[in-house]
């Protein structure tokens, strides 16, 4: 990176308030992180691993399979619960984030 852009970096990060440097990090964590990580997946020893837990649990009969059908429906059924919950939460006086008057 050329130290004039450094430079520019600095002074405008230097004229933010904290809030928008809590943000500003917030992006440059994001782009860091994406900088580490190889986009191949099949680098990762535990990503392997695990496949090939997967796919010999696979072969052996044990594993739970789903069909496509099953598995929205599964997954419908899961957000329509999440949902549910969600619509009825503020309903109930149950609510641990409201406060006691």
């Amino acid at each position: 990176m050329s130290d004039t852009l450094d430079k520019k970096l600095h002074e405008a990060i230097n004229r933010l308030n904290d809030k928008q440097k809590k943000a500003v990090l917030g992006i440059v964590k994001v782009f860091a992180e994406e900088e580490e990580m190889p986009s191949d997946h099949w680098k990762y020893e535990h990503f392997v691993a695990e496949m090939e837990d997967r796919y010999q649990e696979y072969n052996s009969g044990n594993a739970k399979l789903f069909s496509l059908d099953e598995a929205t429906n599964r997954a419908r059924e899961a957000v329509k619960k999440l949902k549910s919950k969600k619509a009825s939460y503020g309903k109930t006086n149950h609510n641990p984030l409201q406060r006691m008057v």
